[in-house]
């Protein structure tokens, strides 16, 4: 089975898109600026789970040591200013589907991806306040399309990816819809959660 911790993003990126994939380094001064600039954005906070609170906390979510794949988008030339070539514009993570939550969805009617032979990837993404538009979209086509190719060179499991979005999130919606995502309905996150959160499915 693939491993997502040990994938090369740059063999990801495609000419003709909009931005580009690499892994994140936070220990860039810039870099670290720029991450915080995203987990303080009051819209993050409001619609994105574990939020980094330190600087530890950063280190660990670029470190590839869990069963996650986490990447930075940077801005490319053609696409943003001069000054922003090479630039966090926003990360992507890309973690291993919860089973109780694929329990509830089948529960719901929603999806059936219990079932063997079926490798289930949870999809997250936040974009830099300033970042410019159309770069997130890109670069969840990006991931996709790359994790696609490494799955069916791999030959061993069928790829499904997952997504939610809060459902006042409108701006995340489009992204997803834009990146080639299906909306499936609506599912509690958490079952804790009071709300529903909508949800997408992606699979060739």
């Amino acid at each position: 089975m693939v491993d997502l911790r040990k994938v090369d993003p740059s063999k990801a990126n495609l000419d003709h898109e909009k931005s580009r994939l690499r892994h994140l380094n936070p220990k860039d001064p810039e870099e670290k600026k720029r991450l915080w600039k995203i987990e303080t954005d009051p819209r993050v906070v409001k619609f994105v789970e574990n939020i980094c609170q330190t600087d530890d906390d950063l280190a660990d979510f670029a470190t590839l040591e869990k069963d996650y794949l986490v990447l930075a988008i940077e801005g490319k030339a053609g696409h943003v200013d001069e000054a922003e070539v090479g630039k966090l514009q926003g990360w992507v993570v890309v973690c291993p589907e919860e089973k109780k939550r694929l329990a509830r969805l089948q529960k719901r009617g929603l999806a059936d991806l219990a079932k063997q032979g079926l490798r289930v990837l949870e999809i997250g993404f936040a974009r830099h306040p300033k970042a410019k538009s159309g770069q997130m979209a890109s670069a969840l086509r990006q991931v996709l399309a790359f994790l696609q190719t490494e799955h069916t060179k791999d030959g061993e499991v069928q790829l499904v990816i997952t997504a939610y979005t809060d459902e006042a999130n409108e701006a995340s919606t489009r992204v997803l819809l834009a990146s080639g995502f299906l909306q499936m309905g609506k599912v509690k996150y958490h079952v804790r959660n009071a709300g529903h959160d909508n949800f997408f499915i992606w699979q060739k």
